[in-house]
């Protein structure tokens, strides 16, 4: 069986930043609750909502909106330092042994909660009429320049990223540095392809969808959910 779309919502049990961050409840709804709500308003008819759990807990959630959970994700892939691609490929040889297979995917994250509608569509009409990008990200504008930070080498610094055709850029003025965009959790989408495993969540050609201010929230402390709370 062929489906166009594999939307996978990745929600881990634990949090550094915030105990039980993914069901913490906000105005009385669970956070992940925003983004399971998003997920059924995508237009697409051939899909399947995956969420990517370890968490019980979540997973009676899920139920509550007919998401798919089972199996759940493995503990070996669901650590601090686990990749997008562990479980993005946990989920694709679910389905497979099933003769499942999709087109295209889209991780949706929970704790980026705002989200619009009529974006997430057009973001996914934009991406599947795309017929040379591998993957989009969507993008806001750097809130601060990354010719201007520094990793500790020691004693010493050495500048993250070097601009060469700017001779000092961490010591240039702002204006005259190129403009940067910092990657977003609202939408990620990449093509699959009908594969059971892919090497890449992103491949060699990525392109890009602006988002705003309210959609980049991304909820990483306590301060940031009082900023969604007088959104919701």
């Amino acid at each position: 069986m062929y489906k166009e779309l594999l939307v996978v919502i990745p929600a881990r049990a634990q949090s550094k930043s915030i105990k039980n961050k993914n069901i913490i409840k906000i105005n009385k709804t669970a956070l992940i609750e925003y983004t399971f709500k998003h997920s059924k308003q995508i237009r697409e008819k051939s899909k399947i909502i995956h969420c990517s759990t370890d968490s019980i807990k979540i997973q009676k959630i899920a139920k509550n909106y007919k998401i798919k959970t089972f199996p759940l994700r493995p503990k070996n892939i669901s650590g601090d330092f686990s990749r997008d691609l562990d479980f993005i490929n946990h989920t694709l040889n679910v389905y497979s042994k099933q003769n499942i297979y999709f087109k295209y995917g889209l991780i949706l994250r929970p704790t980026n909660p705002i989200r619009k509608v009529k974006n997430l569509n057009k973001s996914y009409a934009r991406f599947k009429n795309d017929k040379f990008s591998d993957s989009m990200k969507s993008i806001f504008p750097s809130r601060k320049t990354p010719y201007k930070t520094w990793i500790k080498k020691g004693k010493y610094i050495k500048p993250v990223v070097i601009l060469k055709k700017i001779k000092e850029s961490f010591n240039a003025p702002r204006q005259i540095l190129p403009n940067t965009y910092d990657q977003t959790g609202t939408y990620e989408y990449f093509k699959i392809n009908y594969k059971s495993k892919i090497k890449s969540i992103s491949g060699k050609i990525i392109t890009y969808f602006d988002v705003s201010k309210e959609e980049s929230l991304d909820i990483d402390n306590l301060n940031d959910i009082k900023i969604l709370d007088k959104n919701k």
